[in-house]
């Protein structure tokens, strides 16, 4: 699967298609979803081939889901978050990066239905690429709770009211929290000690 991912991931980017926006990859599900857009892209750029026949029918969902939250938060979440993550990893030493980043895509995914991978792959470098696969595949990690939470509430748009932290532990107003909820699905409370946050396990390409 991954093979074929990489494959397919470099003949897209050739014909012109943005990781993220027009497809992603469910390594989970062995699946590939591109959209509308992604199909023309191949069609015109390689016309000897039926993609409909190799690749199935478009999928249709992810941008719109993407359209929808960032119309429901005001703000362009993913784009936000994506930034804050490169910095982030940029920063933290490879045990924390492994449980940032497990934490944040599992939790969006997990409550948007987005899968954030393509998106910060693609905003990464060849090392960071090779460097977040390699974090995706780690099991013994340290969770840097705070730092996960600050930086979704930041990107979905959360003022400085919104939230604050008090010997450890992250406190958030009802606005905070709703929109927390929008974007992220993990094993939190209010109040709760960051060293409490988990992830489940996260989908990559393998």
């Amino acid at each position: 699967m991954r093979q074929i991912a990489v494959d397919l991931f470099q003949l897209l980017i050739e014909a012109g298609a943005v990781p993220g926006q027009d497809f992603s990859c469910d390594a989970e599900q062995a699946a590939f979803h591109l959209n509308e857009r992604c199909y023309d892209l191949l069609r015109a750029a390689f016309p000897e081939v039926d993609w409909l026949d190799v690749l199935g029918a478009p999928h249709t969902g992810f941008q719109h889901q993407i359209e929808a939250l960032h119309q429901a938060l005001g703000n362009c979440f993913v784009d936000q978050l994506v930034a804050l993550m490169v910095a982030r990893l940029a920063a933290l030493p490879d045990a924390e990066a492994a449980g940032y980043v497990q934490a944040i895509l599992v939790g969006v995914e997990s409550a948007t239905g987005i899968a954030l991978f393509p998106f910060l792959q693609a905003a990464l470098d060849l090392a960071g690429q090779a460097r977040l696969e390699w974090l995706l595949r780690q099991t013994a990690i340290a969770i840097p709770g705070e730092l996960c939470l600050q930086d979704l509430l930041q990107a979905a748009g959360a003022t400085a009211q919104d939230y604050e932290t008090h010997a450890g532990e992250l406190w958030l107003t009802e606005a905070g929290w709703q929109r927390l909820a929008l974007v992220w699905d993990g094993e939190c409370t209010l109040g709760t000690r960051v060293e409490e946050l988990q992830p489940r396990s996260p989908k990559h390409p393998s």
